[in-house]
């Protein structure tokens, strides 16, 4: 075996040993939204503390950067598209942001956010900003300092932005939102004016949890999510979380009288979850194992919840199903009412609920806002008063 070869290998060595602390990072939150006790908040910050420090140690250490520039300058990078050094390539470009962080700023970042999560759960029960509002002051700060360590060449906003979609700017998303707003906007309009409405009353009819969950599951594995390698869980806000090869895990939440939430819920996240075990498990714990960017994440998810969700094609299939768990709700409605309904396009407050016209007008409007809460633009106390302004 060659030197370049053993140095490779440490490196993947460490690389791995990082995603299995993250993975237990990764457990240890999904834990906190699903089933622990209000009371071990305080008890979890500490854990999620300890152990992103030591996360952040280990993966910013000196070994790590040698073993980076060894490799970097070796046959491994004469052809790029190589698993060798597509990992060297994506390790180095995380190391080059993440050494750029001290240790207690990662440290704070972790225990804050985590303490934050139990207030916002309580903040959001009483519909109370004035609870939250010292908790979100504290995480802008700190992801303000963040930024500014990464460093940034015209704003401030991009060094976060870079973190989830790689080499993407705001000025860039700035000119895509901006088309997409100038013909959604009237789109929303029409539709609104048009004489042709759907009655969506029948999605607000009653619709058990229990009977929703048997369904949901049902349709999630239809389409291929593997409850041998996940499960299903309730939560305040839903989300997937790939633990790792055989341990993907999606939430969603459950409304008795509004089917769509938890349903298209369930069908989004299970669009996650397909690609996190669609992962190749022989590459996990390297740059090859893990998903390109979350825009591609965010793609899958959206992909099922609705080009094959709200089509008329999935529920010819499902529909019938649907009739024979939900009788008493739909035994009196036809398949295209209920296809048209399932569709309707209406402005409304909860992003995640909202239809395909509205949905990217929620992005858009958290985008400006971020952007200048990030830029020191707006103060976290006039936030409502700026997200009342541009929503209407």
């Amino acid at each position: 075996m060659s030197n370049h070869q053993k140095v490779y290998n440490q490196l993947i060595q460490l690389s791995k040993e990082v995603s299995l602390l993250g993975s237990c990072e990764s457990l240890l939150s999904w834990d906190q939204e699903v089933y622990m006790p209000p009371k071990g908040t305080e008890h979890r910050a500490a854990q999620t503390t300890l152990l992103s420090g030591i996360i952040h140690e280990r993966f910013t250490s000196h070994a790590m950067g040698e073993w980076l520039s060894e490799c970097e300058a070796s046959d491994f990078m004469s052809d790029p598209l190589s698993d060798e050094a597509v990992n060297i390539r994506e390790i180095r470009r995380a190391y080059d942001r993440k050494v750029k962080l001290p240790k207690s700023l990662v440290e704070e970042i972790a225990h804050t956010t985590t303490l934050a999560h139990a207030a916002w759960v309580k903040a959001r029960a009483k519909s109370n900003f004035a609870t939250f509002q010292p908790w979100l002051e504290k995480i802008v700060e700190l992801k303000r300092q963040e930024a500014d360590c990464y460093g940034f060449e015209k704003v401030r906003y991009d060094a976060l932005l870079d973190e989830y979609e790689p080499g993407e700017t705001t000025e860039n998303l700035t000119g895509l939102f901006s088309g997409l707003q100038e013909e959604l906007s009237p789109l929303v309009r029409q539709i609104k004016d048009s004489p042709k409405q759907p009655d969506s009353s029948i999605l607000h009819r009653e619709y058990p949890s229990d009977r929703q969950k048997v369904f949901a599951e049902m349709a999630a594995a239809a389409i291929g999510f593997d409850f041998s390698a996940g499960r299903l869980d309730e939560v305040v806000h839903p989300f997937c979380s790939g633990i790792g090869p055989g341990d993907t895990r999606i939430t969603t939440r459950y409304n008795p009288r509004f089917f769509n939430e938890a349903f298209f819920g369930v069908l989004h996240e299970a669009g996650h979850g397909l690609y996190d075990q669609g992962l190749e498990s022989e590459h996990y714990g390297t740059p090859r194992g893990k998903f390109v960017s979350l825009g591609i994440h965010e793609s899958q998810s959206r992909l099922w919840e609705n080009f094959v969700g709200r089509s008329f094609a999935f529920w010819e299939h499902f529909f019938p199903k649907a009739q024979g768990i939900f009788h008493a709700a739909l035994a009196d409605v036809s398949l295209d009412d209920f296809v048209h309904a399932i569709n309707e396009v209406r402005p409304s407050f909860i992003r995640v609920e909202a239809d395909e016209a509205t949905y990217n007008l929620h992005i858009i409007l958290r985008f400006e806002l971020e952007q200048a809460i990030v830029a020191d633009d707006l103060e976290v106390a006039d936030i409502p008063d700026a997200w009342n302004r541009r929503f209407k």
